[in-house]
């Protein structure tokens, strides 16, 4: 949990985006401590890491979800007999969920990254720079907008309007009587507002958070 919370993981270097090299360079950066450090991914191992994680994502979004689920709907039933924990656990069950789905993907980036070895000599600070540079503007900057539209927007706006589904989906999640049409059921409601609720420490974590350490690091390895 420690690790979780204080790890910062910026995307393998494997020449998937424009300008990158696909050296396999991947760095880490430790929010308490304010250091950087780098590994790289064996060669011939880049294609195997996407495959193994692609598969892992799949299985943690499948067991994740029913774990937890399965958890909060027994509490349920043990407080049913309490009007007011039976109600507490029901109202809050999506925020529980979402901030577990939230950090069981992050612990999974972080044991997939810990594969790597951790190199025993830095890039050089052009390298670093321009690894920063690149990553930032193929991750944050322009993303998939290209240089059509103004840097920042797609990335910003498509977070925002997904953020924007929580209050929505957490209305059809304790309302369903309004929804009597609707034949979804109470665990496929909790499991979509679950989801919707854990972007919002991931925007959190992996864009805001990540987009002023991308500028730190940015303006730190020009200057050096």
């Amino acid at each position: 949990m420690v690790m979780i919370l204080r790890t910062l993981l910026f995307p393998v270097d494997n020449g998937m985006g424009t300008g990158l090299s696909g050296d396999g360079y991947s760095a880490e950066y430790d929010l308490w401590t304010g250091k950087v450090r780098w590994r790289k991914a064996a060669e011939g191992s880049i294609s195997k890491q996407q495959e193994l994680t692609f598969r892992l994502l799949v299985l943690s979004s499948i067991l994740s979800p029913i774990l937890v689920a399965g958890l909060l709907f027994f509490s349920r039933n043990l407080f049913q007999g309490t009007k007011i924990l039976y109600k507490d656990v029901d109202k809050y069950a999506p925020i529980i969920l979402g901030i577990v789905l939230f950090l069981a993907f992050e612990t999974l980036m972080l044991a997939i990254r810990r594969r790597d070895p951790i190199v025993q000599v830095e890039p050089s600070l052009k390298n670093q720079h321009e690894y920063f540079e690149k990553m930032f503007d193929f991750s944050i900057k322009k993303n998939i907008s290209g240089r059509k539209i103004p840097p920042y927007v797609t990335t910003y706006l498509a977070s925002f309007s997904v953020l924007l589904c929580i209050p929505l989906s957490y209305y059809v999640y304790l309302n369903p009587e309004n929804f009597s049409d609707t034949n979804y059921g109470p665990i496929v409601t909790l499991l979509v507002t679950s989801v919707f609720v854990s972007l919002l420490p991931n925007v959190l974590w992996n864009l805001i958070i990540k987009h002023i350490i991308y500028l730190k690091l940015i303006r730190k390895t020009k200057e050096e």
